[in-house]
C-alpha cells in the first residue's frame, strides 16, 4: 500500500550468514508526495539501517527522513531497549534494514559494538564505503539479488565472536523467554553479577536487566500479533510475566500505551516479526 510504502522481507540465502542475520527488509517509495510517520518499538534483535539519498535528522522522539538532492548513504544502528522511536517519512525514499539475530552484529565487527556505536540510535560508520557500494551498485537491481549481494559482504566480513560467557548467558535469557535469574545466571556461567554487567554493556550496549525485560516485551508482543485473538492473561502467561498486571504495566512503560490501545492497531509488514504503528 503506498500510505506505507513498499515494503518486503527475504531472508539470507547463505546459511553461515542466515545463523547471525535473521532478515533483511526494503522500504521504499517512489512518489514526491509520499508523507507517513510510524513507530516501532524494543527489540532484542538489533536492526542496521541503509539509507540512500535521504538526509535524516534526529529529533527528540525519532527521527525525520527527507529527500537528499545529492547521492549521500548514511547507515543507522539502533538497539533501543526501553523507548518507542518515531521515524517521519516525505518524498521519495530509499532504505535497507537488517536485523540481526542476538548477538548478531558482533560476528562481523573486530571490536566491541560499544567501541563503535552510541546508544540508543546513531550513525554506524563502521563498514564504510564498502558497503555503501553494494547499496548503490544494486539499487536498480530486484530484491533477491540485493540479498544475495548482502550476503555476500557480510560472508566476506565475517569474524567470528569469541566471548563464551555473554553467548551462554543471551541464549539462557531466550531459552527462559527472559524469565531467568540474574545470580542464576551468574552461577550457570561462573562470572559475578557485575562481570556479566560489563560484558553485557560492552557487546549488547544494554544491562542484563534491560535485555531481559526486552525478550520478555517482544515476545509478548509478537505472540500477541501472531496468536489470533489471545487474551491479555494468555499474553502475560506464555511470556512469564507475573500476572496481567506486570504485563500491561510493563507495556505502558515501554510503548506509554495499554495494550488495548495499541496491539489491534499495529500492521504487519513483510513475512518476519515487523509490526509497526503508521499514523492514521
Amino acid at each position: 500500500m503506498e500510505r506505507k510504502g513498499n515494503f518486503i522481507t527475504i531472508k539470507p540465502k547463505d546459511a553461515a550468514v542466515a545463523r547471525h542475520i535473521d532478515y533483511y527488509y526494503f522500504h521504499a517509495s517512489d512518489y514526491a508526495g509520499f508523507y507517513n510517520k510510524f513507530s516501532f518499538y524494543p527489540n532484542y534483535k538489533h536492526a542496521l539501517t541503509l539509507y540512500l539519498n535521504s538526509d535524516v535528522s534526529f529529533t527528540g522522539e525519532g527521527s525525520s527522513v527527507v529527500p537528499s538532492v545529492s547521492n549521500n548513504f548514511m547507515a543507522l544502528y539502533s538497539v533501543n531497549t526501553h523507548h518507542v522511536f518515531d521515524v517521519n517519512l516525505s518524498g521519495v525514499f530509499y532504505k535497507i534494514g537488517i536485523v540481526f539475530n542476538p548477538l548478531g552484529i558482533n560476528h562481523f565487527i573486530d571490536k566491541p559494538l560499544s567501541d563503535l556505536f552510541t546508544p540508543s540510535f546513531s550513525e554506524f560508520a563502521y563498514f564504510g564505503e564498502t558497503l555503501e557500494n553494494v547499496v548503490k551498485n544494486t539499487y536498480t537491481s530486484n530484491h533477491d539479488s540485493k540479498a544475495a549481494a548482502l550476503d555476500a559482504f557480510f560472508k566476506e566480513r565475517y569474524t567470528g565472536f569469541d566471548e563464551p560467557v555473554v553467548k551462554k548467558a543471551v541464549q539462557e535469557i531466550l531459552n527462559s523467554n527472559g524469565g531467568v535469574k540474574v545470580e542464576d545466571l551468574s552461577e550457570l556461567t561462573g562470572v559475578n553479577r557485575k562481570t556479566l554487567l560489563r560484558l553485557f554493556k560492552k557487546h549488547l550496549c544494554a544491562s542484563v536487566e534491560e535485555y531481559k525485560k526486552l525478550v520478555m516485551f517482544r515476545n509478548a508482543l509478537n505472540y500477541s500479533q501472531q496468536a489470533g485473538t489471545p487474551t491479555l492473561t494468555d499474553v502475560a502467561l506464555y511470556s512469564l510475566y507475573y500476572d496481567q498486571a506486570h504485563y500491561i504495566k510493563h507495556f505502558k512503560a515501554v510503548t506509554s500505551q495499554s495494550p488495548k490501545s495499541l496491539l489491534s492497531r499495529l500492521t504487519h509488514l513483510g513475512n518476519q516479526e515487523v509490526y509497526w504503528h503508521f499514523e492514521e
